[in-house]
């Protein structure tokens, strides 16, 4: 384990400018870059200005030399390599770890898929892509005997340690979470945002994806597959609560709370943003005393609280997890048990195709898996580009009846393959 500590780890970087989680890639290479032991030796982006503009941002384009042929990548004396070719990328030798920051649903499934075909170890922060497919490459992965796993520094995998904390203890979850960092508007759009978007440097339609609720509820979804712990009710709780009523908010309706069932996963809109916490209690006397005693509160029930997640600053802990520890930091614990449905935000008609996450038509909604097949919602990732089939009216969830997917597409293939799975 000492000399695996001493190895260069090779990293490829696969995506566009931001995740639709919002982390950013050129400030991902940067950090990677600050990394004795870590080589970003790949940078690949179907669009090479947008492969280039990262690099930029990070400043670090002059290390890297432009291939966009395999006689190219034979004869490049080059160390680290950007290209535009994924066949180019794919034959790159020596690529420890491949992790994609790809925006775009289907262009991130398709890497994924090619990549771990390859067999090529895999970070995701694509989290439409986990939501859709997540099950479906953690199998592949397996079966060609590399690693995939969803990214650290968001928050599902901050989440996550505290979870595992008290999993490890012996200590029983009521309730473990997210702070959201702005109001519920599921009906907002990018053109509410474009100052705002203007003032941060950063997408309206990012923006809008976050204040709409679609990025809360894909991190908690996959919160919710990583552990095997469901949500209490289709699009979570949401409460507008402060750290210090969290405990007294999360817990059980017949003991004064919200919930009616535990463990569950959920999120407040509070000052807990931009932290993650997880409400737990004890069936042992002892344990609640001393917890009384080391001034955790007065119990039955107990808060563990982290006030922040880091972002790209806290990514390459997947690397290492992936590459020295031989574990994903996350990925589906056994199968889904919960997927994000789309709910329209506003009356669309039939022939429309209906556009991505944060924009006009739709905000994802987190529902239980088997209400999902119950009643044949379609995930999220099958809804991004698909043709409605008949008009639809506002605040609906968005059903197969409604629409017709692409069956070219690897998105729907995919899908397709992991249900008979």
């Amino acid at each position: 384990m000492q000399e695996d500590r001493k190895k260069i780890i090779d990293v490829a970087i696969v995506g566009s400018l931001g995740t639709d989680t919002g982390q950013r890639t050129s400030t991902l290479v940067e950090q990677l870059e600050a990394i004795n032991n870590i080589n970003i030796k790949a940078v690949y982006n179907k669009d090479i200005e947008e492969a280039e503009l990262i690099l930029e941002k990070a400043d670090l384009q002059a290390k890297y030399e432009y291939i966009d042929s395999k006689k190219g990548l034979k004869n490049s004396r080059y160390k680290n390599i950007i290209t535009d070719n994924l066949e180019v990328f794919l034959d790159i030798v020596n690529i420890d770890i491949v992790i994609v920051t790809e925006i775009d649903t289907e262009i991130a499934v398709d890497i994924i898929y090619k990549s771990l075909k390859k067999k090529m170890n895999v970070i995701n922060m694509n989290a439409i892509s986990e939501v859709t497919l997540g099950r479906f490459f953690k199998n592949i992965a397996y079966s060609n005997s590399v690693i995939y796993s969803v990214g650290a520094g968001d928050e599902p995998a901050a989440t996550l340690d505290l979870i595992n904390f008290c999993e490890k203890l012996g200590l029983d979850i009521i309730c473990a979470g997210k702070g959201k960092n702005n109001p519920l508007n599921v009906y907002c759009t990018p053109d509410d945002f474009i100052e705002k978007g203007r003032e941060i440097n950063v997408n309206p339609q990012s923006i809008a994806s976050f204040v709409d609720g679609t990025k809360t509820m894909l991190e908690m979804a996959i919160l919710s597959n990583s552990t095997g712990f469901p949500i209490d009710k289709p699009g979570m709780h949401g409460p507008k609560v402060n750290v210090s009523d969290l405990v007294k908010t999360f817990n059980l309706e017949k003991d004064g709370g919200i919930l009616d069932r535990v463990p569950v996963i959920d999120y407040a809109i509070g000052d807990i943003a931009p932290g993650v916490f997880v409400v737990f209690t004890s069936r042992q006397k002892s344990i609640i005393n001393e917890l009384n005693y080391l001034k955790m509160g007065d119990g039955p029930n107990f808060l563990l609280y982290k006030p922040y997640h880091l972002g790209n600053i806290e990514a390459p802990l997947s690397i290492y997890d992936v590459i020295l520890e031989k574990r994903p930091t996350l990925t589906v614990k056994d199968k889904f048990i919960t997927l994000v449905a789309a709910r329209t935000k506003r009356d669309l008609e039939a022939g429309h195709i209906i556009d991505t996450a944060g924009g006009y038509d739709f905000s994802g909604s987190a529902v239980d898996y088997e209400e999902m097949t119950n009643k044949n919602y379609a995930p999220i990732g099958l809804v991004e580009k698909s043709k409605l089939k008949r008009n639809i009216k506002k605040d609906k969830i968005i059903s197969f009846e409604d629409i017709e997917c692409n069956t070219n597409s690897i998105i729907f293939n995919l899908w397709n393959l992991q249900k008979k799975n």
